[in-house]
């Protein structure tokens, strides 16, 4: 079976459509949820084939969810999740929504903090096409024998109760909704390939034909891969898996290969929204480039004024010195200039003069010129007494990615419906702007996904000619 569903973990990762990257003015009088937009709602193409949706984010009637405020989860429990995620125009009609118990939300607790009837009553009323089983997360992980000796027992004996925790309810979950209209999902853990075999087998004796394999998000890929193949030799035929909470897209046809169907992941938005990260798909090659984007914190945020504060001094020293290197092309020599105020200028020299590059082209060398003074101006890094060679080496490759990004613009041949606004709008700076270039790598991997899935068609249409 060649196919593969990427689902996108709802935390209300939502952005103000009205956002102004240049002003930086949202929606007035801005009402969260009312007045934002999900991914699927501002990009131009779906940027995942199904939504997964935890009882844990949202929670009961009776027990506070981790994302949503009581108004919020008596709005999904009415409504449903289709229409609370605003799925219900024609265009979404084939994205699948999956619901979760949340076990990450909760993996600290002795149990799991829900019933089978709440689980199963959320799945109903929610309106989901999948349901996976009340489990309790393992992560602890023996690839081999000898990591498997060295693996301390009281983890042992922990990781087989929560093993037997997730088995009990799952069979009492299959029970429960035998006569309701999502698909069951039974959830496999383990501490090693044994009992991970075990688990599936386990699973499939009970009655189930599509299992999650859980707790690996922690995993390498090399060990995570060899517990697949391990498990697809060891499987029913028809028995389909589902990653939860991890998908290296990179790995799709081993996935396929190996028996894997969906996946559900928030990396790629959270690698946007923390680590600057913006995604390119070459077409060509079949491969996601990640670039780093632009970075201009906001001189008035708390961090910032916080570094001011405790380093003055070496500002000022810096600033001076650049000056004398002709790294900053605005006058700050005036002495009467506070240091708050001259990295506030350097602030909106930069912001101009990018924004200027962003629509013609032009002044290359002047926009990266006055980024790289605001960049080591807010960046501890460049403020310490003494850059050791390993940190220099680290700083001067940030500075040639940053370069490499603002040289190729790919922004702006870019149409996945947040590009198209400019790199204002994308640049790592605020809340709105990270997740922004977040929601962008969404539509990224599910491009490279869907190619990836189309070229494997075709070669199994090839073969079998």
């Amino acid at each position: 079976m060649t196919t593969f569903n990427y689902y996108f973990p709802d935390n209300l990762d939502f952005v103000d459509p009205n956002f102004n990257g240049i002003t930086n003015e949202k929606t007035k009088n801005h009402r969260k949820y009312d007045d934002d937009a999900y991914p699927h709602e501002i990009l131009n193409e779906l940027p995942y084939n199904g939504m997964l949706v935890s009882l844990a984010g949202i929670g009961t009637m009776q027990k506070k969810g981790k994302y949503y405020t009581q108004e919020l989860t008596e709005d999904f429990y009415y409504y449903g999740a289709k229409k609370f995620l605003r799925l219900t125009q024609d265009k979404f009609k084939n994205v699948l929504l999956m619901g979760d118990c949340g076990a990450f939300d909760y993996v600290n607790e002795p149990e799991p903090p829900f019933t089978i009837d709440e689980l199963v009553e959320f799945y109903d009323r929610g309106g989901f096409h999948c349901g996976i089983s009340l489990d309790h997360i393992v992560f602890q992980y023996a690839k081999d024998d000898e990591a498997l000796k060295a693996m301390p027992y009281a983890d042992i004996r922990e990781a087989e109760r929560r093993i037997k925790i997730t088995l009990d309810n799952a069979e009492l979950f299959l029970e429960r909704s035998k006569d309701k209209s999502f698909i069951p999902y039974g959830v496999a853990h383990g501490f090693s390939k044994e009992s991970f075999i075990s688990s599936v087998k386990k699973l499939e004796e009970i009655g189930y034909t599509h299992i999650t394999i859980g707790g690996m998000i922690k995993s390498k890929t090399p060990d995570l891969l060899d517990l697949l193949e391990t498990l697809s030799l060891n499987k029913k035929k028809e028995t389909q898996f589902h990653l939860l909470g991890i998908c290296r897209f990179e790995n799709i046809p081993a996935y396929v290969k190996y028996g894997v169907t969906s996946a559900d992941s928030t990396s790629p938005l959270m690698q946007g929204i923390k680590a600057g990260k913006y995604f390119e798909f070459n077409d060509d090659a079949h491969e996601i480039i990640q670039s780093l984007s632009i970075r201009i914190r906001q001189c008035d945020h708390d961090n910032v004024q916080k570094l001011i504060d405790k380093h003055r001094h070496e500002i000022r020293s810096l600033v001076a010195k650049m000056l004398n290197n002709n790294e900053i092309d605005i006058d700050l020599s005036n002495n009467a200039l506070s240091t708050n105020e001259c990295v506030k200028r350097l602030e909106t020299d930069c912001i101009e003069k990018l924004i200027q590059y962003d629509a013609t082209g032009e002044h290359f060398d002047a926009t990266f010129k006055a980024l790289m003074a605001y960049e080591k101006v807010t960046t501890a890094d460049y403020l310490a007494k003494e850059i050791t060679p390993v940190k220099q080496s680290l700083l001067n490759k940030d500075k040639l990615r940053i370069k490499k990004f603002l040289l190729e613009r790919p922004w702006k041949t870019c149409t996945c419906g947040v590009c198209e606004n400019g790199i204002m709008n994308i640049i790592f700076r605020s809340n709105q702007t990270n997740r922004r270039r977040g929601i962008h790598n969404l539509a990224m991997v599910t491009k490279h996904k869907d190619k990836v899935i189309d070229d494997m068609k075709n070669i199994v249409i090839k073969v079998n000619k």
